[in-house]
């Protein structure tokens, strides 16, 4: 299938990110004639796509959706760290990710709006009229749920702006949430089963965000406007996905980001459901292309016998994985571990080979003799149990590539690491060896933003709060014996050294994926390897955990983490048990984000600009 050209310039201009509604009625004025033809509202939805982009484009990518959680807190580049730390910088006056966001996804809910408004008439009678109204309304829907997600409550506007419009209240969390179901039902009828390009969505991906929606309403923070219905909702939706023969979950869990070309094999997969689209045509990847891909990676470049490569990627070290995310793992049986971290590195650089010293050459004869070649492997991450007193500081100083041991004994006998804020096992989802250079910023990979294996973790958590345990194993484990090993299969070789297994083994891990209902019933040794935070006692509880860590499991750094610990209302405790810089400073407000500041003192309320009693008034608690 061809894949969408999206209309950048036409974006950038006509679209680009304004105030709230303010600078649109340019817009209006310069558009409408435009969007009276078949052409116009062709260039409308495909201008509109290109929004998808921006949840990947830049800082705002990770900053509000993964820092500040239990999966990763912040790495030596600590640009963002205030996301992360919960500092006095994350305040209404953050401009540099929260108005950008805020923003954005006003100005694509105002192409949307001019889609609705537009398209009965001009494509009444034409055979894309349902296509086109219905990527108009998931377009709107879709942007709402990003906002409702990080600010609760925000204005709700349904109507294209065609003149300055300063007029703007807040509409509470419930009534936007109930939008996003509407508009995404409206998708949900309008859209064919499978989009006529790639890129496009389809039915499936408006039934995956509907699901989405229902279980968000369904989840605690919005308990006063939960209805009965949601979660039979959540569960209906997500199965009409899971059983449609167009998507199928991919037979590895590494095939899924195994990036071999533009658009090749692992973004054709039947797993995935909706991604935002890129590409190498530099003329269409606009200011920023891709960029997660610079966030993860740790320094690599400065030790000897390496250098930057395409391969490894270039590290603004942003985000650095929690001593949770390399334990929720059970990492000798479940292959997401390995397949989600980069563990071990491959000299590239014959200038700047290490050599052995006198004191540390395993024989006199090796003294100045490099400890490596270029092609070894030369970096290696063990990442042990807390628990393990297997290393000792001389396994650092004599080995051959450089080691970094999670945990060794030092010479004063105690528990150390070599890990540092720079060095760390990097998540390995987003690297992308396409780009022009090592250094080129703009990256060319599909950014997904829907595949089965949620779906499945959504119908397992509608399930599991309604109480039917069994039925929400069955789609947990479908993804768990999916993680798992296979007979034969082989393993890294740092596998074998951090998990302490006889080299060699290959044999399966099926039976010790699957889970049961052991695994959230309180005082069972299967309990007890879950992390639970403190606290967490119940049944009920422990199943919103447990689905919490299987998610983080197999959706690690996919960008949604942070959305999921606040719908849950668990940010707070597993912040505080597991993220050490978010501890200290996280309160009760840090559950939504702050209104912009911009945005309230951009507004009036009949005909004046707000009193500060009101500008707080809309504002979120406690900002």
């Amino acid at each position: 299938m061809k894949k969408i050209v999206f209309g950048i310039l036409f974006f950038s201009l006509m679209f680009g990110a304004c105030s709230d509604f303010l600078e649109e009625e340019m817009v209006g004025t310069l558009t409408q004639e435009h969007f009276s033809t078949e052409q116009g509202i062709e260039d409308l939805i495909n201008g509109a796509y290109e929004g998808f982009r921006f949840h990947f484009a830049f800082e705002w990518s990770y900053s509000l959706t993964n820092y500040g959680t239990d999966e990763f807190t912040h790495g030596g580049g600590m640009d963002r760290a205030y996301f992360n730390n919960y500092d006095g910088a994350l305040n209404p006056g953050e401009w540099r990710d929260l108005q950008p966001f805020w923003d954005n996804m006003f100005a694509h809910i105002n192409q949307a709006n001019t889609g609705i408004a537009r398209i009965p008439e001009v494509l009444a009678g034409k055979s894309q009229h349902n296509t086109r109204l219905g990527e108009a309304y998931f377009i709107r829907g879709f942007n709402y749920l990003k906002l409702v997600e990080q600010f609760g409550g925000v204005p709700i506007k349904l109507n294209p702006t065609s003149s300055i419009e300063l007029e703007f209240r807040r509409a509470s969390a419930g009534e936007v949430i109930e939008r996003v179901i509407t508009d995404l039902r409206m998708a949900e009828q309008l859209l064919p089963n499978e989009p006529a390009q790639k890129g496009r969505a389809a039915k499936s991906a408006a039934r995956h965000f509907l699901a989405k929606a229902y279980l968000f309403r369904a989840s605690e923070r919005n308990a006063e406007f939960t209805r009965s219905t949601d979660l039979d909702s959540a569960a209906f939706y997500a199965e009409q996905v899971i059983n449609d023969p167009r998507h199928q979950l991919a037979p590895d869990f590494h095939d899924i980001f195994n990036y071999t070309t533009v658009n090749g094999p692992n973004e054709h997969l039947p797993e995935i459901i909706f991604a935002a689209q890129f590409d190498d045509n530099q003329s269409l990847l606009g200011r920023y292309g891709n960029r997660v891909h610079l966030y993860f990676p740790s320094v690599y470049f400065t030790l000897p016998g390496m250098m930057r490569d395409l391969a490894n990627g270039r590290e603004f070290q942003r985000l650095r994985p929690t001593n949770f995310a390399l334990d929720v793992f059970d990492r000798s049986v479940d292959s997401r571990f390995y397949k989600s971290f980069k563990t071990a590195y491959f000299s590239n650089n014959a200038n700047t080979l290490p050599r052995w010293t006198e004191d540390n050459a395993p024989s006199p004869e090796l003294v100045g003799e490099p400890r490596f070649q270029v092609g070894d492997t030369s970096i290696i991450y063990i990442v042990n149990s807390l628990d393990d007193d297997r290393f000792v500081r001389a396994d650092i100083d004599n080995a051959a590539p450089h080691i970094y041991i999670r945990n060794y004994i030092n010479d004063e006998g105690q528990n150390a690491t070599n890990y540092t804020l720079s060095q760390y096992p990097a998540l390995s989802k987003y690297f992308d060896h396409n780009r022009q250079t090592p250094n080129d910023e703009r990256g060319t990979r599909d950014g997904i933003l829907a595949r089965l294996a949620e779906t499945y973790l959504i119908a397992a958590e509608a399930y599991g709060r309604k109480g039917d345990y069994a039925k929400a194993l069955e789609f947990v484990n479908a993804i768990r014996e999916r993680a798992a090993y296979k007979e034969g299969e082989e393993r890294k070789i740092e596998y074998y050294i951090s998990e302490n297994i006889p080299f060699g083994e290959t044999g399966s891990t099926v039976e010790d994926m699957r889970a049961t209902v052991n695994a959230f019933t309180p005082g069972t040794p299967e309990a007890d390897q879950e992390m639970y935070p403190a606290g967490v006692t119940s049944q009920e509880q422990m199943f919103v955990h447990f689905i919490l860590n299987e998610r983080a499991r197999e959706l690690m750094g996919e960008l949604i983490r942070w959305v999921d610990l606040s719908r849950t209302n668990t940010l707070i405790t597993r912040a505080t048990a597991f993220n050490a810089q978010a501890a200290p400073n996280i309160r009760e407000r840090h559950v939504l984000r702050p209104i912009p500041q911009s945005h309230l003192d951009a507004i009036q309320w009949d005909g004046r600009p707000l009193t500060a009693d009101e500008k707080q008034a809309e504002q979120n608690p406690g900002y």
